[in-house]
């Protein structure tokens, strides 16, 4: 048994139970933060944002690598993907090397969308962090890149497991 379970395994289902909830709490309320009323104006679900945003640093990605960042079945994906395809937002195509491999990109319309969204989210933080200190804002900074290292590096733990 490694350290980790050992830790889980100590707490008691009432703890860990409230530990699940304050997380999820203080997800969906950086959620909100996040995802400003601004988006709502855009005819896109948050599925759909969500996949344009995986594009933020990669030109392509192949289906497989998007059913696994967004964590979806490979036949979800398909059907988002095809959504997109069909208003023009993402372009499909097949591997030229290996013929069974799908590959999918952002359109020029699909680009100019995920810099939109991107200047929303934006323009919102920046809205809701002038109301922070400087200490609080450092404060804020030191967390949130924590935050994500710590939920990569159980991601990475995760999929290595599962042989991912």
């Amino acid at each position: 048994m490694n350290a980790q379970n050992m830790v889980i395994k100590a707490l008691s289902k009432e703890d860990w139970n409230n530990i699940l909830q304050r997380i999820m709490t203080s997800y969906n309320d950086i959620s909100k933060s996040i995802n400003p009323k601004g988006l709502l104006k855009i005819n896109l679900t948050a599925a759909q944002i969500k996949l344009l945003t995986c594009f933020s640093d990669r030109e392509e990605l192949n289906m497989s690598e998007l059913s696994r960042n967004l964590g979806v079945s490979m036949p979800t994906m398909t059907a988002m993907v095809d959504r997109l395809v069909n208003s023009k937002m993402v372009k499909r195509e097949r591997d030229t090397i290996d013929r069974r491999v799908v590959r999918a990109g952002l359109t020029d319309s699909g680009r100019e969308m995920l810099r939109k969204l991107v200047r929303i989210r934006k323009k919102e933080m920046e809205k809701i962090l002038m109301n922070l200190t400087e200490e609080e804002m450092k404060g804020f900074l030191t967390s949130m890149e924590m935050v994500a290292q710590l939920l990569s590096k159980a991601r990475r733990k995760r999929d290595s497991e599962r042989g991912a």
